[in-house]
């Protein structure tokens, strides 16, 4: 049986003629193979089942790694920083600053992202962005394909990726910590009354979140109730009008980069009638934070609860 060390020896030892070079080439994976751990030849795999059905199978834990959902380069960099090779244009985090900027979420630059190496790249799963995935996994690059609706998803996510990047211990850790802070939040307004809180995800048009999705259920830890919780769609698009006939109680508008630091909008025409906007009861968050379903969503509900019901 030949050990480590004797492999080294061979590997690095110089065989005088040509036939003894092609011997020796052919030899040393053999021996290599014949001395790996339990005699098995094939090393262990990482595996996982992402959002499109596809298994993904990794030789060894993901330590370059790129992915366009910017809620889920959150997740990668939580459990583990320095694996990322790049970032999108919409990651604007300080500590991902140093990284390069592949662009944007739909249609990043594949040729630089090929020159980066990467071993796991993450992308959509829906049929749309579905193109990015055929692109990359052409260029032989392991892909994972997800989807991020609700709270579940996170910690799902979270679990998936901690796998791939031999961080299951430190995935494990952060699901439990999110879950005990969501539980926090909700236990400082257990017993208030509920506030009928109406979410901008967007003004022009008008777009809010519908039922189930990770927003509503932060509404629902924070002490509100989505006004539009019985909407069809995840994210629907709703008129002014429809907004005025619910009348919330109170209005959240999550901000975006190329936003005013205000809403000056919400002083416009209708909106300006909302029982909610009369009172001065509406808060601009950061959109960055609070329309990501990521490891910070229980931080985004604290605030809302704070803002809805006053700190506790």
């Amino acid at each position: 049986m030949y050990t480590a060390d004797h492999l080294r020896a061979i590997a690095a030892a110089r065989p005088s003629s040509p036939f003894a070079r092609r011997i020796a080439a052919l030899l040393t994976p053999i021996l290599f193979a014949s001395c790996a751990p339990d005699g098995n030849p094939n090393p262990p795999t990482l595996s996982v089942t992402d959002d499109f059905g596809y298994t993904v199978a990794l030789a060894a834990p993901a330590r370059r790694v790129f992915s366009v959902i910017p809620s889920l380069t959150e997740s990668v960099a939580a459990l583990d920083p320095d694996v990322l090779v790049a970032r999108t244009r919409f990651d604007r985090a300080p500590e991902l600053a140093h990284l390069p900027s592949l662009g944007g979420t739909i249609q990043p630059n594949l040729e630089a992202l090929a020159g980066l190496q990467p071993d796991l790249v993450i992308t959509w799963s829906g049929s749309a962005q579905g193109t990015i995935g055929e692109r990359v996994g052409a260029l032989g690059i392991s892909v994972y394909r997800a989807n991020v609706r609700t709270i579940a998803d996170v910690r799902s996510h979270l679990r998936r990726l901690g796998t791939l990047l031999g961080r299951e211990a430190r995935a494990a850790a952060l699901v439990d910590s999110l879950d005990v802070a969501l539980e926090r939040v909700a236990d400082t307004v257990r017993g208030r009354e509920r506030v009928d809180v109406y979410y901008s995800v967007w003004h022009d048009p008008p777009q809010t979140t519908g039922p189930g999705t990770f927003i509503d259920q932060m509404i629902e830890h924070a002490g509100g109730r989505n006004v539009f919780g019985d909407a069809a769609r995840s994210w629907p698009r709703v008129s002014v009008e429809a907004i005025l006939r619910r009348d919330p109680d109170a209005l959240v508008i999550a901000r975006h980069a190329s936003d005013a630091p205000a809403a000056p909008w919400i002083e416009g025409p209708g909106w300006r009638d909302l029982r909610a906007v009369r009172n001065g009861r509406y808060l601009v968050v950061d959109g960055d934070l609070f329309n990501r379903p990521g490891p910070r969503v229980a931080e985004a509900a604290r605030r809302m609860a704070d803002f809805l019901h006053g700190p506790r």
